[in-house]
């Protein structure tokens, strides 16, 4: 079922960002549904969905136009500091180039990305950890070792994101305040 929703997500996505027409439409077949469902619970109605659905569409065109750009600089800095971060964990507890390259490392690295883009557990709990694991163990990766230096990647990468995702958060409420 999630699989399917992914799916339907990306296809609705793909239309509305090439269509405005289908953009329209979407927004409109959504109001109408949103009005039915909430007729019971005396909500509604809901209008004006097909132009701020049509407004959504032009506005990230228009970031996406002028912004790739800095949008691919920041993806490419995110994954690279987080393969960066992976590899540093193995060599630092214990697991050698020799036993894992860095080649077998981004490997295992860009499949486990792969396979949590499908959202089955929140931010790819538990599938990061069991397939980074796997594969660097079946790489040549000792087993103990390669356990801790997953473990040690993951917590740093959620740690390394709260305290800044906060100052980020802080930062944006005092410059709003401001305003």
């Amino acid at each position: 079922a999630g699989l399917a929703i992914l799916a339907a997500a990306i296809a609705a996505l793909v239309l509305v960002s090439s269509s405005e027409r289908f953009a329209g439409s979407l927004g409109f077949s959504a109001a109408r549904a949103a009005s039915a469902i909430g007729r019971p619970l005396r909500l509604g109605p809901f209008d004006g969905w097909d132009d701020a659905l049509r407004r959504f569409r032009n506005q990230t065109a228009g970031v996406l136009h002028r912004r790739w750009h800095v949008l691919t600089a920041a993806t490419l800095i995110s994954h690279g500091s987080l393969f960066a971060l992976l590899l540093l964990s193995l060599r630092l507890l214990g697991v050698p180039a020799e036993a894992v390259t860095w080649e077998e490392t981004l490997a295992a690295f860009a499949f486990v990305r792969l396979v949590t883009a499908l959202p089955v557990t929140p931010g790819g709990i538990g599938l990061v950890e069991v397939g980074l694991t796997g594969a660097l163990v079946l790489a040549g990766g000792a087993e103990s070792a390669t356990v801790a230096a997953v473990l040690v990647y993951r917590s740093l990468s959620y740690a390394i994101q709260i305290p800044v995702g906060a100052g980020c958060w802080l930062y944006w409420r005092v410059s709003n305040r401001r305003r």
